[in-house]
């Protein structure tokens, strides 16, 4: 049994609230090291790059908030977290800074104005996604998000839903333009119609299996099955049961739902919801998407007359207490009250009638948090980065925004390009499915450890989604300006993507470092083959050899190869800097001697070792 798995079998994490307010009378110190961890079912994290204090991350289904909510959110933000808060790619705001101490307090002031944090971390159903205009846009098919406020409903504060294998992603969209990225995510509700009984039904065609991390992106595969809104929301239930009873419990790294669609399929997945539900599934019908995609910024006419919204660009997501506090004012200035979140870490004001339009467009925040943003700082994404997450290994948000307005100086405006910044492999910024996306990884320069990225080209989501391809590595992060001026000047990520689909038609491009392996062959199709100049000094490859995902490093002018998963959390080693003869595990900083496998931060996790055998001019794996 793994810690998470012992952890869990030992309390339920919705049990630690009642020792919320002791600890918080005690001081953090005094908080258990296990129930450190089951905090985050409660939406509360400790980082340790700020020790003593938390994060903590507010559920917002579908995004959709209002202008108490953001007024709660931004008193608390400049009075207990140091005026800062983030948007995240999952529609949630994330606070900062926060003293334990301060818990109790902050929770019952969320309670207030009806948000919870419960279930936002861990091996749960995060927040549910949703087009962040449902029921404002002309281009949805019909407005889904009471769907995803009904799921929500369904399994917040319930322990059947507790006890995951793994955390568990879902989109509810009934938006036609591809905004909530749902081949990305577990389980994705995407907007359908089908002919039943003789008529035209909306619904959703399901798609399962998707993600991010736990080795690289897997896009979403249909399941061949269509549901009424009416019922999906009992649909989306039993899959994540369905989960809960029979996905894996064992490698971190290998148990998120994807693995289990793997290795039973579509077809028996289906059979088996069918029997939960003792009911036949209708399958699947038209998909409804657009070819196109969306970000929702800008000021769009809505389906209602004489109203428009307002999508205003957040850069990176980072927002202050007081400019929450003035989208609130906003919002009730100039619309309902109503205020909206978007997955690439926007807000939207909705609502806005044609009378008062103008006077919106000149308010002084839509000259910071702008409408008309430029192409280079409207597709700009980026995850937490190592600032305030436990996983990242480079700083994101500052870097992302410093290069991006030095981009915007040099790049012809008009010419649209998203960048996505992850700090890990977990890909929590998207970087898979961007025009340009950046994974965080460490290098060295002069013998120096620094900050760099390996670059991805050309991924999306959507009806003909396509991962990204790894096409540079291990850029310093220093060098970016230059190296991504000249990719903005002379890639066409459209083109490059309708080459990427007539390469691989099933849009399964692999690109692995960090990912999944790739596996590799001599001429004769017997056995991996490296040449004998392919690994450069003090750096790692992914293969697979004999379905193993292995790991080979030079170092000191010799081959090295250990298992690729760390034995502790499952993190890619072959993404691993190398410091003497040991790599470090980019996840959590875990060293394994690749001579040995020896790990010398923790004696109990050997890495497994093979042999590197010369053979045909190259060198082989014995594995």
């Amino acid at each position: 049994m793994n810690k998470v798995e012992q952890l869990k079998a030992e309390k339920d994490g919705l049990d630690v609230g009642a020792d919320i307010p002791r600890y918080a009378e005690l001081g953090w110190e005094a908080i258990e090291e296990g129930d450190l961890d089951r905090l985050k079912w409660w939406g509360v994290f400790f980082r340790r790059h700020t020790p003593g204090h938390f994060m903590v991350r507010i559920r917002i289904p579908n995004g959709i908030s209002n202008a108490a909510q953001l007024r709660a959110i931004a008193a608390i933000t400049n009075r207990r977290g140091r005026g800062i808060a983030d948007i995240t790619t999952r529609q949630q705001i994330q606070l900062r800074w926060i003293r334990f101490e301060d818990v109790p307090a902050i929770l019952g002031e969320l309670r207030e104005v009806g948000l919870v944090t419960l279930q936002t971390g861990m091996d749960n159903i995060r927040n549910i996604v949703g087009c962040p205009v449902a029921g404002l846009t002309r281009n949805e098919l019909f407005d889904a998000s009471a769907v995803a406020c009904a799921f929500t409903d369904r399994f917040v504060g319930d322990k059947a839903y507790t006890n995951l294998p793994r955390k568990f992603n879902v989109t509810i969209t009934g938006c036609r333009e591809n905004c909530t990225h749902a081949e990305t995510q577990d389980v994705a509700l995407v907007p359908a119609t089908a002919t039943i009984e003789g008529e035209t039904a909306e619904g959703f065609n399901v798609l399962v299996g998707g993600k991010n991390g736990s080795g690289g992106y897997r896009i979403a595969t249909p399941l061949d099955v269509f549901v009424r809104p009416a019922e999906a929301a009992e649909l989306c239930s039993a899959i994540v049961l369905l989960f809960r009873d029979h996905g894996s419990r064992d490698a971190r790294n290998k148990v998120r739902f994807a693995f289990l669609v793997e290795e039973w399929g579509e077809t028996r997945i289906r059979a088996a919801l069918e029997a939960r539900l003792g009911r036949a599934l209708e399958r699947a019908g038209t998909d409804e998407r657009l070819p196109k995609t969306t970000d929702h910024v800008g000021i769009f006419r809505q389906k209602q007359a004489t109203l428009s919204y307002a999508g205003l660009s957040v850069p990176v997501g980072r927002i202050t207490g007081d400019q929450l506090e003035e989208v609130a004012r906003l919002a009730e200035a100039y619309g309902t009250g109503d205020v909206r979140l978007t997955p690439d870490q926007n807000i939207v004001i909705p609502n806005v009638p044609d009378a008062k339009l103008g006077n919106l467009t000149a308010e002084a925040l839509l000259k910071v948090l702008r409408y008309e943003p430029s192409e280079i700082m409207r597709g700009l994404v980026s995850c937490t980065g190592i600032e305030f997450c436990n996983l990242a290994v480079i700083e994101t948000k500052a870097r992302a925004l410093r290069i991006a307005r030095t981009l915007e100086t040099k790049i012809p405006h008009g010419k649209p390009v998203r960048i996505h910044w992850s700090g890990c492999p977990a890909g929590c910024g998207n970087h898979t499915v961007a025009d340009i996306g950046l994974l965080g990884v460490k290098t060295r320069v002069d013998g120096h450890p620094v900050d760099a990225v390996d670059v991805f080209v050309g991924g999306s989501s959507g009806a003909q989604a396509t991962p990204g391809v790894r096409i540079l590595e291990n850029v310093p992060c220093d060098a970016l300006p230059t190296v991504l001026e000249g990719l903005i000047r002379h890639i066409e990520p459209e083109r490059l993507r309708r080459q990427l689909r007539t390469l691989s038609p099933g849009g399964a491009v692999v690109s692995s470092r960090g990912g999944s392996a790739r596996p590799r062959h001599d001429d004769a199709g017997r056995k991996p083959i490296l040449l004998a100049d392919e690994i450069r000094e003090g750096s790692g490859k992914a293969l697979v050899v004999n379905g193993r995902e292995v790991a080979v490093f030079r170092c000191q002018g010799q081959l090295y190869a250990l298992q690729n998963q760390c034995p502790h959390a499952g993190g890619a080693l072959a993404g691993g800097v190398i410091e003497a003869d040991e790599v470090i595990c980019p996840l959590h900083g875990y060293r394994f001697s690749v001579k040995t496998g020896a790990c010398s931060t923790d004696p109990t996790l050997p890495a497994k070792t093979f042999a590197v055998v010369a053979e045909n001019g190259g060198f082989t794996v014995d594995a």
